[in-house]
């Protein structure tokens, strides 16, 4: 018997808390379609958003804008109801993709 000590080796990683989805599928165009801007109101979102909805505006035909205050601060003490109900909101509004500023 050796006098070294030994150690139980683990693995560092847990497991995954949530398991990975099929995306759902790239739009050809945002050409006509309307497109929701997502905000939880804390960083520049209110300089970002209307640059980028003057390049997207020029850059595709008919697209309409869901500005950020539709949905409020996505971020706060109302968050976990906020989010809850964004799906029904997005499908609510005829949205057909969306551009999410959520800080990490």
């Amino acid at each position: 018997m050796s006098s070294e000590p030994t150690y139980d080796v683990v693995w560092p990683r847990s497991p995954r808390g949530v398991q990975q989805q099929r995306r759902a599928p790239r739009l050809e165009s945002l050409a006509g379609k309307r497109v929701a801007f997502l905000w939880d109101y804390l960083f520049r979102g209110d300089e970002l958003f209307p640059v980028l909805a003057k390049v997207l505006s020029e850059r595709f035909e008919d697209i309409e804008i869901v500005d950020y205050p539709e949905f409020g601060n996505l971020h706060g003490a109302d968050e976990k109801e906020r989010v809850g109900r964004l799906p029904d909101d997005l499908r609510s509004r005829g949205v057909d993709a969306v551009v999410s500023g959520m800080g990490c």
